[in-house]
C-alpha cells in the first residue's frame, strides 16, 4: 500500500467520478458529476477541478498527501503518452496530455491514464466478479461497448494504443435480411437496442395502426425509446420486446464466440448498463447461445457472470492504477530501477 492517500477519475460520455482512497480496495470518498458532452474537454477539465476541491475539502485531505493518480477514460488513449487517442462522444480530447494536466493542475506527482472499459476490467480482477480469474475477459454494454482483457492481474495494452476494442467487431445481424455485418456496438449496446425499438415502434405503427407497449410507455414519442423500456416490457412477456433483446443477445454471443476462440479467457464478466437486463432476459440466453456453438474444444472451460462493482467500478480501477503510478514512482523503485540499469 501507498503511503498517504490516492485519486481515482472516470471520465465518460455523460458522467464524471473522482473518488479518493489508500490502496487498500476501499473508496474513502466519492464527488459524481453529469457531463454536458456539447460543452467540450475544456468544460469536463473545469467540472475535474471543482469535484477535486470538493473532495479534498470534505475529507480534510490537503492536495500535497495526494501521491498517485489514475484516470479511466471513456475512449481509446495511448497510456504511454498518457493522453486520449479520441473521444466518440465529447469534443476536444483528441491527443489532450491528459496525464500532463492532472500533474501539473492537481498537484499530483505519479499519474496513469488508461480506458475506461481496462480500467473497469482491473478492478473486477483484482476486487470483484473476477478475483481469482486469469485470463479475464470484460465487457461494459452500457451507450457503447467497450472491452479488456485482465492477465495475471494485469491490463492487456496490445501495441499501446488500447485492445480488445470489441465493440467495433464486425458481427452479423440476424435480424436484416440476408444478415448483413454491423459493428457490435450498433446492434447491442444501449443506444443500438433502442435504435431498433424505434425502428420497430414506428413500422409498427405506420402498417396497422397500431401502437406497441414500448412506444405507449414512451409517451407516444419513439424518440423517448430506451433500452430500459424494452427490457421492462420484455419481462413483463411482451414478445415483440424480447425479439429486439434477441437480436441483440445474438449478437453479442456471436462476438463472445470468437473471443473465446481467440482469447481462451477463464471467466467472461458483462457489466455496464445493459447488462442489468438479468438473468432470465440477458445472461441465461446468452449463454446458451455462446455454449451451442462455442469452439468445442473449449467449450465449459470458462464462465459467463455479472460484474460485481457496480457504478463506482472505474473508479476502483483507476485508483488501482493511482497505487500502480504511486509505487513505480517512489524514492525506493527509482533507486532499485536505477541500480537494475
Amino acid at each position: 500500500m501507498a503511503d498517504g492517500w490516492l485519486l481515482g477519475i472516470e471520465i465518460g460520455g455523460t458522467k464524471l467520478q473522482l473518488g479518493l482512497g489508500r490502496g487498500d480496495g476501499r473508496l474513502a470518498a466519492l464527488q459524481r458529476r453529469t457531463i454536458d458532452a456539447g460543452a467540450g474537454a475544456p468544460a469536463i477539465l473545469e467540472q475535474i477541478r471543482e469535484a477535486h476541491r470538493a473532495l479534498l475539502g470534505a475529507e480534510g485531505v490537503p492536495p500535497r498527501d495526494i501521491r498517485g493518480a489514475g484516470v479511466g477514460f471513456g475512449g481509446p488513449v495511448d497510456a504511454g503518452r498518457g493522453r486520449p487517442t479520441t473521444s466518440f462522444q465529447v469534443g476536444g480530447w483528441a491527443d489532450f496530455p491528459l496525464a500532463d494536466w492532472v500533474r501539473e493542475e492537481l498537484d499530483v506527482p505519479a499519474v496513469a491514464v488508461q480506458n475506461d472499459a481496462d480500467t473497469a476490467g482491473l478492478a473486477e480482477a483484482l476486487l470483484g466478479a473476477g478475483v481469482g480469474c486469469s485470463p479475464l475477459l470484460y465487457l461494459t454494454i452500457g451507450s457503447g461497448i467497450g472491452g479488456a482483457v485482465i492477465l495475471d492481474g494485469a491490463i492487456y495494452r496490445g501495441a499501446g494504443r488500447g485492445a480488445v476494442e470489441i465493440g467495433h467487431l464486425q458481427v452479423p445481424d440476424v435480424m436484416s435480411p440476408g444478415s448483413p455485418i454491423a459493428e457490435l456496438e450498433a446492434i447491442a449496446s444501449g443506444w443500438g437496442i433502442a435504435a431498433r425499438a424505434r425502428t420497430v415502434a414506428v413500422d409498427r405503427l405506420a402498417a396497422s395502426g397500431e401502437s406497441w407497449v414500448v412506444l405507449t410507455n414512451a409517451g407516444g414519442d419513439p424518440r423517448r425509446i430506451t433500452a430500459d423500456l424494452v427490457a421492462a416490457a420484455a419481462r413483463e412477456g411482451d414478445a415483440l420486446a424480447d425479439a429486439v433483446l434477441d437480436r441483440a443477445r445474438h449478437a453479442l454471443a456471436y462476438a463472445l464466440r470468437q473471443a473465446v476462440a481467440l482469447l481462451a479467457p477463464r471467466r467472461i464478466i458483462l457489466g455496464g448498463g445493459v447488462s442489468l437486463i438479468g438473468e432470465d432476459h440477458w445472461f441465461a440466453p446468452i449463454r446458451r447461445l455462446v455454449d451451442a456453438e462455442v469452439f468445442a474444444p473449449f467449450r465449459g472451460s470458462f464462465d459467463i457472470v455479472p460484474a460485481a462493482l457496480g457504478e463506482e467500478v472505474v473508479v476502483h480501477g483507476a485508483l488501482a492504477l493511482a497505487l500502480e503510478a504511486a509505487s513505480e514512482s517512489s524514492p525506493r523503485a527509482r533507486r532499485e530501477g536505477s541500480t537494475a540499469d
